[in-house]
């Protein structure tokens, strides 16, 4: 009789718990942990760099763009933004580093410098510039973001020289020349018409001066006759 009841206690028990477990999981979803609340309470810097110029000559002056904004939920405190240079380049005006201080919810900071490429007709990388500040007010702790890297082509005078020729090429030529290999094709087509219509030119000249020879001739055996 003892180990009935016994079994029918454990059994309820177990019962129970299989039935409270599923309602504890219930409660417990949706509630973000600390450390997931902490994330989702910070500032998040977004960086973005880019190049003014169109193009990218050897020997000119290039003006770096950066933008930094706050696409966080809180105020980032202690910015500081520091950029470097290519190989390829150097500094002419204006500074690698900012000291931004504080940056509010959905605000912008921009910044500008110029370079100087040296060397021409080479592929070079812009470095990626980077930021850190602190993103939480209630700690010290110190957070770090950064741009892309860009790609870019710096193109030698005598380049931006035969880039500007094509396309005033292009324009004059209704956009049949867009390239080196379209004008020498443009050259030959046009040296084949014009050797056809000088030819042709040559033969009317010689049927012409054929026809005059015999009207002249023609006319002398006349003089004779009479």
């Amino acid at each position: 009789m003892r180990g009935q009841i016994s079994l029918g206690f454990l059994a309820l028990l177990l019962a129970t718990s299989l039935v409270l477990v599923p309602i504890r999981a219930d409660e417990d979803e949706g509630v973000l942990d600390d450390d997931e609340y902490a994330d989702v309470q910070r500032a998040h810097l977004v960086i973005r760099k880019f190049v003014k110029e169109e193009l990218v000559v050897q020997g000119k002056n290039v003006t770096v763009e950066v933008d930094i904004y706050n696409s966080g939920v809180s105020t980032a405190v202690a910015v500081k933004f520091q950029d470097t240079l290519p190989a390829e380049a150097s500094l002419v005006e204006g500074s690698l580093e900012l000291d931004v201080g504080k940056l509010s919810v959905g605000s912008h900071v921009k910044h500008s410098y110029v370079i100087v490429f040296n060397t021409g007709s080479v592929q070079v990388t812009l470095p990626t510039a980077l930021v850190t500040y602190v993103s939480d007010a209630d700690t010290n702790e110190r957070t770090e973001g950064a741009s892309t890297a860009m790609p870019l082509y710096v193109m030698t005078p005598v380049q931006q020289l035969q880039r500007y020729a094509l396309q005033a090429g292009a324009y004059a030529s209704l956009g049949f020349a867009r390239s080196p290999s379209d004008w020498r094709n443009l050259a030959i087509i046009i040296g084949l018409v014009g050797s056809l219509l000088g030819g042709n030119w040559v033969v009317k000249k010689v049927k012409a001066s054929n026809v005059n020879r015999k009207r002249a001739a023609a006319l002398r055996e006349l003089e004779k006759s009479n």
